[in-house]
């Protein structure tokens, strides 16, 4: 059995939505004020017994319309079966069944509402007004008449669901406010306590543990006798004779040290190497770590029919918000790969932990399956995306699938959270687009836009995330992100009436100048796919140039000698060419086939002859040192040497940049055709 679905509405950011589950783990991520903390929040509300939280008017969804009546929350919860279930999860449910089908399915409805008797009281307060403000003022002075409910079954039938029945939910809630230590160490009832507790004498008969008890007590009577025997009880009770208290009878001192006595007066210590010290005094991130250890373990002893019997919970849950807080992204892996492995594990004593989290190091141990992605639409209602859900069940999608979770390291899942993304081929697009956006005044980091680097051919696996190819029913589940694919023209040719010939790379300059010995193609057949693909997309977008970044920013750049970094070969002849641009020194010639060289003669206009002379030299001079000749670059894009000519960001780029940041760009340039 397991939370299959849960409909929230006219509660905080929800008007009406529905989100569904799976079982074990649910990771919720999301932009700020997109609802994780509502979602978790109205979970509690329906399972949490513990908690004395009411609704607040500040809780009612605030575009409430129309204005005409008291407003009511509810949140139903659907819970569905599952191949591990057993007859106690059936009992539990019994009265609440609303399908019977061999995955049968329950439903718990939690309202808020103010009851019928009150209704007219508030229409006549209320007289007939749209003003939204004077509409929750009223909200407010009724709201100590609101009642909350929480029915069984068919909502309709307003059968309340049994509190005890309810109480075998175990809903554990731990808020990003959290403060370990006090919640650990001190209060009513420390966690730590209380697990102490908890594992006394654990494994011993109940005979065994009566005479372990009884053994405690004389012993702790000896210690009792001693302890007072040091006491100068006389002194301390003189005037109590003396102002005739003693009337009343004698003061004397009992009692005897209790084991919980005890249990509450040991204290957590870290031992490290050859010394020990509190834990009160280690970092936060360990103690963090020390309290949800700590709290997945009361889960299960919570659930333990053994140690509990009748009172032992059913569906233990877990609600965390942000568990990667105070945590070394290496220990924020290891936790949720722990939590992951936990519940895969048992069960039974983790039923599911529901999640916010806003790290990426989080989502790539979680892998795609649990992420649940929450963003604010443009109309303010909130998407939900789930992204494992997006790659059909072929052997393309399921590739696809396998390679993103292979592959969705942390950096790659900045994109789940990002508000548009930024697809890069290599090392030199992901740091060059970037330092001309911020030069331009489009800082990514201000627009939110994550820039992932795919290396190569991959950009078709990432894309379904977004709604390309995706089934018609299941786009409104994608990504709703703008999108862009920054893509190497790469034009190549064949030769002509060769069988199984390849296509190899050549230069813009030599499309379709033998035609009868070659088969040219302007654009690779990656741009060609992925053109294709996000067909018919508003937020999808693919941008290339006339052959690849390098050859492009030369373009751009003509005969600029900022481009001349020490990353590139033949720098100083390079500087050279800038100065001369209409001969090519003979050492840059040793660089290009003779076909080559003679395609790029053939051009007729002289400007048009320089600028690609310039740029098919500078590509095959920083062919082997992108990486270095970036990172050098970047600093030249955003520092300009002075009295030097800035550099200019070539125009498939500077569209690109645009997509991503303002939602704007030329239409004519903004995907190329096959």
């Amino acid at each position: 059995m397991y939370i299959a679905r849960i409909r929230i509405q006219n509660y905080r950011c929800f008007r009406d939505s529905i989100v569904e589950f799976q079982p074990g783990l649910n990771v919720i991520i999301g932009e700020n004020n997109a609802g994780k903390t509502t979602l978790l929040k109205a979970i509690a509300l329906v399972f949490d017994r513990r908690s004395q939280d009411r609704p607040t008017v500040h809780d009612f969804y605030s575009l409430l319309a129309p204005i005409d009546a008291p407003p009511r929350i509810t949140i139903s919860v659907t819970l569905r079966s599952s191949a591990t279930d057993t007859l106690a999860d059936r009992a539990l449910v019994a009265s609440w069944l609303t399908s019977l089908d061999t995955q049968w399915e329950a439903q718990l409805t939690y309202k808020f509402f103010l009851p019928d008797t009150d209704e007219a009281a508030f229409r006549d307060a209320l007289g007939g007004t749209t003003d939204r403000t004077l509409f929750f003022e009223i909200i407010d002075e009724f709201l100590p008449k609101y009642v909350t409910r929480v029915y069984g079954g068919n909502p309709d039938t307003v059968v309340s669901a049994d509190s005890d029945t309810l109480s075998k939910f175990d809903c554990q809630f731990l808020d990003a406010l959290r403060d370990v230590e006090s919640e650990m160490f001190s209060g009513r009832n420390p966690l730590l306590r209380s697990m102490l507790e908890e594992v006394l004498d654990i494994d011993k008969q109940d005979g065994e543990k009566r005479q372990l008890r009884s053994a405690f007590r004389e012993r702790s009577k000896a210690l009792r006798t001693e302890l007072i025997g040091r006491l100068d009880t006389p002194r301390l009770f003189k005037l109590v004779s003396e102002t005739g208290a003693s009337d009343g009878g004698t003061p004397t001192l009992d009692g005897g040290v209790q084991e919980s006595d005890l249990v509450a007066a040991l204290k957590l210590f870290i031992e490290r190497e050859s010394f020990a010290f509190p834990a009160t005094h280690q970092g936060l991130g360990y103690n963090n770590l020390i309290y949800i250890s700590l709290l997945l373990a009361s889960i299960s002893f919570r659930a333990s029919e053994k140690r509990r019997g009748q009172n032992a919970a059913v569906f233990p849950m877990l609600l965390i918000e942000e568990p990667e807080a105070h945590l070394h992204p290496a220990l924020q892996y290891k936790l949720l790969s722990h939590i992951v492995s936990r519940v895969e594990k048992e069960p039974h004593l983790n039923r599911q932990v529901f999640m916010t989290t806003h790290s990426t190091h989080v989502t790539s141990a979680a892998r795609l399956a649990p992420i649940i992605c929450l963003s604010v639409r443009e109309t303010g209602e909130i998407g939900i995306a789930y992204p494992s859900r997006l790659f059909p069940e072929t052997t393309a999608g399921k590739e696809s699938r396998t390679y993103v979770e292979r592959y969705l390291d942390a950096t790659k899942s900045a994109m789940l959270f990002a508000k548009a993304t930024l697809f890069v081929e290599g090392i030199a697009e992901q740091m060059l687009v970037p330092a001309f956006a911020l030069r331009d005044g489009l800082s990514f980091d201000d627009h939110h836009v994550a820039v992932v680097r795919v290396d190569g051919v991959t950009f078709k696996h990432f894309l379904p995330l977004f709604g390309a190819g995706v089934a018609t029913n299941l786009l409104e589940h994608s990504l709703h992100r703008r999108v862009a694919c920054l893509v190497d023209a790469d034009p190549s040719r064949r030769e002509s009436g060769v069988e199984n010939a390849r296509w190899k790379s050549c230069f813009p300059f030599q499309i379709n100048g033998d035609s009868r010995s070659f088969e040219y193609r302007a654009t690779s057949g990656v741009q060609q796919t992925l053109v294709a693909l996000i067909a018919g997309s508003a937020t999808l977008a693919v941008f290339s140039g006339k052959k690849t970044l390098e050859y492009d920013l030369a373009l751009a750049n003509e005969s600029n000698p900022v481009l001349v970094t020490d990353a590139v070969t033949h720098g100083a002849v390079l500087i050279e060419l800038c100065a001369a641009p209409d001969t090519l020194p003979t050492k840059l010639k040793k660089q290009f086939e003779t076909d080559e060289l003679a395609s790029l003669n053939a051009i007729q206009d002289v400007n048009d002859r320089n600028a690609h002379r310039f740029a098919a030299t500078y590509l095959r001079c920083v062919e082997n040192a992108k990486g270095e000749h970036a990172f050098a670059l970047e600093k030249i894009i955003r520092i300009p040497p002075e009295n030097s000519t800035p550099l200019q960001c070539p125009e498939y780029i500077a569209n690109a940049i645009k997509w991503v940041t303002l939602g704007t760009v030329q239409p004519a340039s903004r995907a190329a055709s096959p």
